[in-house]
């Protein structure tokens, strides 16, 4: 931790990122809200995919200014403006049209959210402990993301309706606000002290000047692995409900599989994987997460083998996530550092939203056997990547295998 964090800071922003990813992960439930209301995987597509634009806009200004306000302030805002969307979608009755204003909303606030908060972490911890406390935070996020599907399901079970369900999530995205807000108040102000303290003038570097860095280093082939990423993670998530209908399965059991992997990967074998260069780690976990896509093709209707193919996903996409986000702002100058992790949620949060509409549009015109090829392709993309630039580092002497 840096100096001057105060103990208990951590503690909320755990807490807060565990509330906001669990409200999110309760609003995973929303495509079956849209088949109630007449709609189909296609029009949910179109519901997500509505905010990209303004999730750009606002990802690019945090690019742009990102000294503008304290992150957990911005995350602070982002939640409050996520709670009004999941309250919103409570008040739709008649038609899923008016989801459409409530994509804005929701897809608009989560990808600052998911842009902002590595950003607090940043300002928290020493490059030494980036890795390790970004896997963290990313665990936490999604043991939220995993059990809110499954406590939204628990909740329908005992009687409450969908619109019940998206109140409750919007009641805890406000208690998740105020624990975000209270982080500024035991957390100093990073980026004051450098302004004060440091007189090294590349710390003003022009936001050209800082993007040509950035897409000119090696961070851009990490920016890329995040993009694909996101394709993977917003069809696994989003559309996963339908799947889990349309084979008989329970999504209850992707959810939670899925979770205790990913929390295992984070929070234990993250720690092991630490004693290996970090390229090495981001290529065996991105061919495992390569081979636990393609699994899920052979799923059919069987439990078993639905639970293992979440399981085998989680572990890799648990793993890597985390170590290419913090390979980013690693392999990065000090003085573009303040916009790589921005950067990187534009990547992420641009495909979040704009890849479920060709997921949706895929799902509708030809089965999810289709869906799961194209991911399967992406995958085989992101083992391309990862393998050629560990033997590139290899070659040149840069890295170690332990």
């Amino acid at each position: 931790m840096r100096h001057g964090v105060r103990p208990g800071a951590m503690a909320l922003l755990l807490v807060g990122t565990l509330g906001i990813s669990t409200g999110f992960g309760m609003v995973l439930l929303l495509p079956l809200y849209v088949q109630e209301l007449g709609g189909d995987e296609a029009n949910f597509g179109v519901i997500l995919a509505s905010a990209t634009v303004t999730a750009v806009v606002c990802i690019g200004t945090l690019i742009r200014y990102p000294d503008m306000l304290r992150p957990h302030t911005v995350v602070a805002l982002a939640i409050v403006i996520y709670a009004s969307g999941v309250l919103g979608a409570a008040l739709v009755t008649e038609s899923w049209t008016p989801l459409i204003g409530v994509g804005v909303l929701l897809g608009t606030a989560w990808a600052v959210v998911y842009t902002a908060t590595p950003m607090v972490m940043s300002e928290m911890v020493t490059d030494d402990g980036r890795t390790t406390y970004f896997g963290y935070l990313t665990g936490t996020q999604q043991i939220g993301i995993g059990s809110g599907p499954v406590t939204a399901g628990l909740l329908i079970d005992a009687g409450i309706g969908l619109r019940g369900v998206f109140t409750i999530a919007g009641v805890i995205c406000l208690f998740a606000a105020i624990a975000t807000l209270l982080v500024g108040r035991l957390t100093p102000d990073s980026k004051r002290s450098q302004r004060n303290e440091n007189d090294d003038p590349t710390v003003t570097i022009g936001f050209s000047a800082a993007l040509r860095r950035i897409v000119g280093s090696e961070a851009i082939y990490s920016l890329v692995i995040i993009f694909l990423f996101a394709c993977l993670f917003t069809s696994m998530t989003q559309f996963q409900a339908t799947f889990a209908s349309a084979r008989g399965l329970d999504y209850a059991f992707f959810f939670v599989s899925y979770t205790v992997a990913v929390i295992f990967s984070r929070f234990v074998l993250a720690g092991f994987a630490g004693r290996f260069d970090t390229q090495l780690v981001i290529a065996v976990s991105v061919s495992v997460t390569a081979v636990a896509t393609a699994s899920f093709l052979l799923v059919g209707s069987s439990t078993v083998l639905y639970a293992l193919a979440a399981l085998c996903l989680g572990l890799g996409y648990g793993l890597a996530l985390p170590t290419a986000q913090a390979q980013a702002v690693n392999v990065s100058g000090e003085a573009v550092r303040p916009r790589v992790l921005p950067m990187a949620g534009l990547f992420f949060q641009t495909a979040i939203l704009a890849f479920p509409l060709v997921a949706g549009a895929v799902i509708s015109g030809f089965g999810y056997e289709a869906l799961f090829a194209v991911l399967v392709g992406l995958a085989l993309i992101q083992v391309v990547i990862v393998w050629w630039r560990l033997w590139a580092k290899r070659r040149s002497g840069e890295i170690s295998w332990g």
